[in-house]
């Protein structure tokens, strides 16, 4: 189970103390500006070492670019999703995109400890 849009609306530290879940998903805000905002890169770093402190999975919502994928990578987050991996695809789909070259060469590339 996971905090869905951490940092943002309900999904704030205050949820920390009383939810049991087993990850926090960073919100697609911080990753949009993470590139060109120095204070919201600094936010991103402490969620995913707060996070991981307390003991949760970190996965970072909306990644589109590689240089997004780079610092979400130097930065010790687990888990990452976005278009830069594919955009939504039916249930059909599933298959031959995660068989697919482009998928295994990002794999190869940037590999993280795991790609949702």
């Amino acid at each position: 189970m996971s905090i869905d849009d951490f940092g943002t609306g309900y999904s704030s530290f205050a949820s920390l103390k009383h939810l049991m879940v087993d990850y926090l998903k960073i919100d697609k805000y911080f990753i949009d500006d993470m590139l060109s905002d120095e204070k919201t890169l600094t936010l991103v770093g402490s969620m995913v070492k707060m996070g991981q402190k307390l003991g949760y999975g970190i996965i970072a919502e909306g990644v589109e670019t590689q240089a997004q994928l780079k610092i979400l990578k130097d930065l010790n987050c687990e888990i990452v999703q976005g278009y830069l991996f594919s955009k939504p695809v039916d249930a059909d789909s599933i298959s031959g995109l995660l068989t697919g070259e482009a998928h295994k060469k990002i794999l190869h590339q940037c590999r993280l400890d795991k790609i949702a």
